[in-house]
């Protein structure tokens, strides 16, 4: 330890506390100001108990404001230090205090056992696997390094007895008898209320209930009705739900993302379809364009009867209002509305637009891409709405259960390459595909998001356009004297390599190389290929 090493109270005068921690020696202080972090190296001469060094922590971050405080202790070799065994409580207290997220209370009531280096820590309840996917022992030994200046590897695992096993399975019974109970108690509650409210002085019955009469009071029996200024508000036809008080949220399909809420959409139907469930519900698919966009769209009816009934409906009408939640299918992979109410409604809505093989327009609605061009080196998930301008180095189609079509475009647009993924309707997948292969380049624009089926980055797309691809340069050798190359490999060279002795010898011919040296690893294969090329 440095001579020039001041004590906690020489520093921090202002800190009080009963615990010999004012005399311990600060060795080091370090700010990281990128993520708001004050570290602190201390050397003590007796042993310090682990609630008096989360005390001055907590006063450090209060004190100064830092966002976190890390205190690395050290201590005087003859000092003796309490087992993790005994402060094992302490331990999981500090932790609790200071990374409460990574939930070490589960830890509490656990056995340990300390074998050199390593802590084997043995749980009564399960949830092992629950903590190691929030790195709580990866926390943990990190909090052991800092408390006792050693580095332990921690392996949490469970050993529950047939005792604790049986209190599990009790707790859960209770909790479900709980929550029987509770919707039971609600029901009861709902249906007296229910039944409470036809005996109120207010209530007034629905007037279009069979058999129900309304009495009109006598002083307004004679006065005669102007038909002419009567107004007569259009009821809503409900396909599916009911009314709602809750205020529209109408939002065109080429605005919806899949973080919005509750949202309605109006347009005519594109397609439609209905499948059972395993539960034996009935499963609406369908698809609506508003002249901005197409949209899936999925519905659930309590059984396959009405599901069809309800699919009828929806191909008799003419157009057709929505409400429900916007997310995102994970099974599809495409933002998709999980609609509870279908109204059919009159608003007249264009055809959906043919496609013109001589119009540069593949797939969307517009030639006029006005997102930002962006590079794909540069692209990150957060970049929102984009396009990009590249050739197709590979393509891949496959057909969901729900009949549409996953396009999977790699794109290369000379920076790097990403996939880009596009879903397509029955009735025209074929052609785009088509177009697609016979296009020099393509643009596309769409939003870049995580693949949550890849893990991948990759750009959601609405619109492709036909462009003229990579402007493509030939290399050029302008040297007076060439070189000679003494390292190539051929394809012969496994996993090394891609091109054949051909290729390699006629690019070195049209530079004016003299010879070049082929050192395929172990072997000759590519000489054959070679000799009969400079044969001819």
């Amino acid at each position: 330890m440095s001579e020039n090493a001041k004590k906690i109270k020489e520093i921090f005068s202002d800190y009080e506390t009963n615990s010999n921690l004012k005399y311990a020696s600060i060795t080091a202080l370090n700010v990281i100001k990128k993520t708001n972090t004050l570290e602190v190296d201390i050397y003590f001469d007796e042993y310090i108990e682990i609630k008096e060094i989360w005390y001055f922590e907590k006063f450090l971050q209060e004190r100064f404001k830092f966002k976190d405080i890390t205190l690395k202790i050290n201590y005087h070799e003859s000092v003796k230090l309490n087992s993790i065994e005994t402060e094992w409580k302490n331990i999981i207290a500090y932790m609790a205090h200071k990374y409460p997220l990574t939930k070490p209370m589960l830890l509490l009531k656990s056995n340990i056992e300390v074998e050199e280096n390593t802590i084997n820590v043995k749980m009564h309840i399960k949830g092992a696997e629950f903590l190691k996917a929030k790195k709580t022992d990866k926390e943990l030994e990190k909090v052991l390094k800092n408390l006792f200046g050693k580095d332990y590897k921690v392996n949490l695992t469970e050993e529950l007895s047939n005792k604790d096993i049986q209190e599990i399975k009790n707790s859960i019974e209770n909790v479900q008898k709980e929550a029987i109970a509770h919707i039971e108690e609600e029901n009861k509650e709902k249906a007296t209320k229910e039944e409470n409210k036809y005996n109120t002085p207010e209530y007034i019955p629905q007037e279009n209930l069979e058999g129900y009469e309304p009495k009109i009071p006598q002083e307004l029996t004679n006065i005669p009705i102007d038909e002419n200024i009567i107004e007569t508000k259009e009821e809503q036809k409900y396909i599916l739900g009911k009314p709602s008080k809750a205020k529209e949220k109408l939002v065109n399909i080429k605005d919806i993302t899949a973080s919005e809420e509750r949202i309605t959409i109006e347009g005519r139907i594109v397609s439609q379809d209905i499948k059972e469930t395993r539960t034996g519900k009935g499963m609406l698919i369908f698809d609506i364009y508003d002249k901005t966009g197409i949209i899936t769209c999925k519905s659930f009816t309590k059984d396959i009867k009405e599901g069809n009934e309800v699919i009828e409906k929806i191909k008799n009408a003419k157009s057709i209002k929505v409400i429900g939640k916007a997310g995102l299918d994970t099974y599809q992979g495409d933002v998709t509305v999980i609609s509870n109410t279908i109204i059919e409604t009159a608003k007249e809505f264009p055809n959906l637009p043919q496609e013109d093989d001589s119009s540069p327009l593949i797939l969307g609605n517009t030639l006029n891409i006005t997102d930002p061009l962006v590079k794909i080196s540069e692209l990150g998930v957060d970049d929102g709405k984009v396009s990009i301008d590249g050739e197709v180095i590979g393509m891949e189609d496959k057909e969901t259960k729900s009949g549409k079509t996953i396009l999977s475009l790699d794109i290369y647009d000379g920076s790097s390459t990403m996939t880009c993924k596009a879903f397509l309707n029955k009735d025209n997948s074929k052609k785009v595909i088509k177009r697609i292969k016979n296009a020099k380049g393509i643009k596309i624009a769409g939003t870049a998001q995580m693949d949550t089926f890849s893990n991948e980055l990759t750009v959601m797309i609405n619109t492709i356009i036909k462009s003229n691809g990579i402007k493509k340069e030939t290399r050029q050798d302008n040297s007076e004297v060439k070189r000679v190359e003494l390292h190539m490999h051929t394809q012969m060279s496994q996993m090394d390599a891609m091109t054949s002795a051909t290729d390699l010898i006629k690019r070195a011919m049209k530079w004016g190389m003299k010879s070049i040296a082929i050192t395929d690893h172990g072997v000759v294969q590519a000489f054959p290929e070679a000799h009969k090329l400079l044969r001819i």
